[in-house]
C-alpha cells in the first residue's frame, strides 16, 4: 500500500502498490482516507479525460465504481479485463468539502506481455572445426537474450537436467520506447567430460506466461580420453562348467578401440584368442560418450576365475587399461559404512570406558573411594596392637604377681586369630596378612558397620569357644580333635596344620553372624620334636 499526502496534508492511502497484472485480468485501485470526500476522480492509461467515480454513478460492463462510498473517504475503481493500453499509471484526485485544495494518489500498473520470440542462445569460441567437438578443460562462455518483453523475462540454465548456478553473470536489462524490455545474461563453464552430448538450455520464465518459454538448446560435444577406474574391476556369480559374460563399461569420446589381454594373449574386440574359448565383441554405444566391452567365456573353468582379464581402450586423445577379475561368489551386499562422525564418537567411548576401568583397578589396589571400607588401615592395625598389650599388661599385674586369667588368654588369642582371620586358605597356601574386598556391587554398596560394636560381639563368641577348649584339654574328658600330620617335605618347625573342635553336646552351639566369615587359625610348631613322636 503507498501512502500519498495532498496539499492539505489528508494522508491517502493507495493500494495495490506497483502491481503486475495479465491482460485479461480483473483489477481494482482504491484510495482510501479518513474523512467524507465531495467527489472521487480517477484517471488511468488509455483514457484522455477522468472519471467521476461514486456509489450513485450507473455501472458499465468496463469499469465501476468500488468502495462502501465517498461518504466513507473511499475512492476506487474496477476494471473487468485489462488490456495492453493501460499499462502506466493509475491516480486518483480527491476533493473535500472543507478543503481547497485536491489530494491524490497514485500507483504504475504494469500490465504483463510475454516474450514475442525464443531466447536467444549464442557461444564462443565455437567448435573445433576437425572434429566439430570442444576439447575437454575448454573455457567458453554462452550468452542468452530475451526481446520484447513486459516486465523483464527471468532466464535459467541448464546443462541436461541439471540446473546451472556456479559461473552465472547478473541480468542486464534494457527498456525499448514502447516499454518493452530486454534482458542479456552471460555464463561462463570450464567443460568436463560428463558435459559431452548434453543439451546447454536457456528457459525463460515470465508471468504472462502459463508455463516455461519453449527454451533453446545447443547440444555440446567434448572429445576426452579412456577414463579411468579406480582399482581392480570385480565380477561374481560366475559357475563353473557354464558360459560367463564380463562386462565393462567405458567412458570416452570418440569410440575407443578395445584389445583384451589374457595370458599374455592380446585379441582385438570382434574376434577371438587362440583357444577359441573367450570371444571379444564390439564395443556398444549406450549414450553421451557411455561404451560397453563385453567378454565371453565359453565354458568357465576354475583357471579361468584365478585370471586377471586385461582390457586396454585407446581413442585420439589417450588410453586406458582396466583389471578385470572374476568370482563364483554372489555379489556381496553393501557393506555398512560409517561417516567420520560416528567413527569418532565410537573412539571416544573406547577411551572413556578404557579409563573407568583403569580408575576402578587403581581405586582397589590402593583403597580410595569406594574400596576405602574393605582394607585395613595401619591405624586399624595400630589400634589391635594396642588392645593386645594392654590385655596383656592387665593379666601379669607385677604388683599382684598373679598369672594372666584364662579369660584374658583367651581373649589375647581371640584377637591374634581375628587379626589372621584372612590366611591361607584350604590349599595351605602361604597367609595373607590383608585381603582385599571383592570386586562385586553388593561389597561396593555394602556401608562399612560399627567397627567397635562388631569387634565386641566377635570378642564374645571367641572367649565361649576358648573356654570350651579348655574343658576338652582336661584329662578324662573326650575329645574329637583331628590333628594333620606334617606334610613331608616341609622345614621340621614350621609345619601348618589344621584343626577342628567338635562341641560337646552339653554346650550350647555357637551361632555365627549371616556375615561373618569362616576363619582358620595357622598353628606353627615351636619346638622340634624327636624323631618317631607324632601326633596322635
Amino acid at each position: 500500500m503507498d501512502v500519498w499526502y495532498g496539499a492539505s496534508g489528508v494522508q491517502v492511502d493507495v493500494s495495490p502498490k506497483d502491481p503486475t497484472v495479465r491482460v485479461g485480468s480483473n483489477f481494482t485501485f482504491m484510495c482510501r482516507v479518513g474523512k467524507p470526500l465531495m467527489y472521487c476522480r480517477i484517471e488511468i492509461p488509455g483514457l484522455s479525460n477522468g472519471l467521476n467515480m461514486n456509489e450513485k454513478v450507473p455501472k458499465t460492463s468496463d469499469y465501476w465504481y468500488a468502495g462502501e462510498g465517498i461518504e466513507y473517504g473511499q475512492c476506487g475503481i474496477t476494471i473487468s479485463r485489462m488490456t495492453d493500453r493501460q499499462n502506466g499509471q493509475f491516480k486518483c484526485m480527491l476533493g473535500f468539502s472543507d478543503e481547497q485544495n485536491e489530494s491524490h494518489g497514485a500507483t504504475i500498473v504494469t500490465v504483463a506481455r510475454p516474450p514475442r520470440n525464443r531466447p536467444e542462445l549464442t557461444i564462443t569460441p565455437e567448435v573445433d572445426p576437425r572434429f566439430g567437438t570442444y576439447t575437454e578443460g575448454t573455457s567458453i562462455k554462452a550468452m542468452c537474450t530475451v526481446t520484447d518483453a513486459r516486465p523483464a523475462a527471468n532466464l535459467l540454465w541448464f546443462m541436461g537436467d541439471d540446473q546451472i548456478t556456479d559461473g552465472v553473470g547478473r541480468p542486464e536489462i534494457v527498456e525499448s520506447p514502447t516499454d518493452l524490455f530486454t534482458v542479456h545474461q552471460n555464463l561462463t563453464r570450464r567443460l568436463t567430460w560428463r558435459d559431452n552430448r548434453k543439451d546447454l538450455k536457456c528457459v525463460a520464465t515470465h508471468i504472462a506466461l502459463d508455463g516455461e518459454m519453449k527454451p533453446t538448446v545447443i547440444q555440446i560435444s567434448v572429445r576426452f580420453a579412456p577414463r579411468p577406474v579406480d582399482g581392480i574391476i570385480e565380477q561374481f556369480g560366475f559357475i563353473v562348467g557354464e558360459e560367463g559374460i564380463i562386462s565393462v563399461q567405458i567412458h570416452a569420446n570418440p569410440k575407443p578401440k578395445l584389445t583384451w589381454i589374457i595370458d599374455q594373449d592380446s585379441f582385438p574386440e570382434g574376434s577371438m584368442d587362440l583357444t577359441q574359448r573367450f570371444e571379444a565383441t564390439s564395443a556398444r554405444d549406450m549414450g553421451n560418450g557411455t561404451w560397453e566391452a563385453q567378454l565371453r567365456i565359453m565354458r568357465v573353468t576354475a583357471e579361468d576365475v584365478a585370471r586377471n582379464y586385461i582390457l586396454r581402450a585407446r581413442n585420439e586423445v589417450g588410453e586406458q587399461q582396466y583389471t578385470v577379475r572374476i568370482s563364483t561368489s554372489a555379489e556381496p551386499q553393501g557393506s555398512l559404512e560409517l561417516g567420520t562422525g560416528p567413527i569418532i564418537g565410537i573412539v571416544v567411548a573406547i577411551l572413556v570406558l578404557l579409563i573407568i576401568i583403569f580408575m576402578l583397578i587403581f581405586a582397589r589396589a590402593t583403597g580410595r573411594w569406594c574400596f576405602s571400607g574393605g582394607i585395613p588401615t595401619r591405624h586399624d592395625t595400630k589400634e589391635s596392637e594396642t588392645f593386645i598389650k594392654d590385655s596383656q599388661t592387665q593379666g601379669s599385674n607385677p604388683n599382684t604377681g598373679d598369672n594372666p586369667s584364662d579369660e584374658q588368654k583367651s581373649l589375647t588369642a581371640t584377637v591374634k586369630v581375628k587379626e589372621s582371620s584372612d590366611t591361607e586358605s584350604a590349599d595351605h597356601g602361604p597367609a595373607v596378612k590383608h585381603k582385599k574386598p571383592r570386586m562385586n556391587l553388593t561389597y561396593i554398596l555394602k556401608k562399612k558397620k560399627d567397627k567397635v560394636a562388631a569387634d565386641v560381639e566377635d570378642l564374645k563368641l571367641q572367649n565361649v569357644a576358648m573356654e570350651t577348649e579348655k574343658e576338652m584339654e582336661k584329662p578324662g574328658t573326650e575329645s574329637s580333635e583331628h590333628i594333620v600330620t606334617p606334610a613331608k617335605g616341609k622345614p621340621h618347625g614350621q609345619d601348618v596344620v589344621y584343626a577342628e573342635l567338635e562341641l560337646q553336646a552339653t554346650r550350647r552351639p555357637i551361632v555365627r553372624r549371616e556375615d561373618d566369615k569362616t576363619e582358620y587359625a595357622e598353628i606353627i610348631h615351636t619346638k622340634p620334636e624327636e624323631e618317631g613322636d607324632g601326633t596322635q
